[in-house]
Order: structure tokens, then sequence, then C-alpha cells
């Protein structure tokens, strides 16, 4: 049985919620992700994805000013998050119940130890019947 654990992702960007739009889009950039997990003592509270920063952009070219934001300000939460142990079965259905692309992965104490995205569910699944 493939476990969310097997195909996670380790490698996070995260940040904090009081952060600027500046450093998220700076993180992103940087590490070329996705998304940016939101934590709060290394438990998740929010995510930041490229959909959300369209929104911020939309707002922006119609003269909302976010710069001065903090990220908790513009951030999706609250975010689903799995267990390590999380089948991928379970991974699928709450993905597709959530219509959700990102969720990160906690540890029996809720810290953030991974991300699971569509791409590795597919490639998980795949994994499986191939």
């Amino acid at each position: 049985m493939i476990l969310a654990e097997d195909i996670m992702t380790r490698d996070v960007a995260t940040c904090t919620p009081d952060e600027p739009l500046l450093v998220v889009v700076k993180k992103l950039a940087t590490k070329k992700f996705s998304c940016l997990i939101i934590v709060e003592d290394k438990t998740p509270v929010g995510i930041v994805t490229e959909r959300d920063l369209v929104e911020v952009l939309f707002d922006t070219l119609q003269g909302v000013t976010w710069t001065e934001l903090a990220i908790r300000n513009f951030m999706s939460s609250p975010v689903v998050s799995v267990a390590e142990d999380a089948s991928l079965n379970e991974l699928v259905t709450l993905s597709h119940m959530n219509n959700i692309r990102h969720m990160p992965v906690v540890n029996e104490f809720g810290e953030l130890i991974g991300i699971i995205t569509q791409s590795d569910i597919v490639s998980g699944f795949y994994n499986t019947t191939f």
C-alpha cells in the first residue's frame, strides 16, 4: 500500500503568517514552487498557491495595494493537511472532495514534514496500477 510518506516532497517552502507579500513571492520564485505553506510553531495554518497570487495580482491591477500587508491577509485557511500514514486512496478522496492540488503532510504531532501535490498522487496511482 502506498502512503503519503512514500510519495510526498520533503523540501517545502514555508513562512509565517506575518511575513510580507514580497517575501512570499521571492521564496516561490527562488525555489520555483507552486505553493508555500504558512506555519506557526511548525504547524500548517494556511497555504498560498499560484491561484492566490493571481487573485492578489487582479486586486492590485484594480488599485488595491497588497505590498504592505502580511500574508495572513490573503492566505487560504484553514489548510487541509494529511497524516504521513494516509493511504493513496485517502489522498485522492481528500484532494477531490476539497478541490485542492496541494496538501501539507504532518507527523503525529501536527508538525509539517512534507507536501503532497496532485502530481504526486497521480504518480503514486500510476505506479500501483502499471
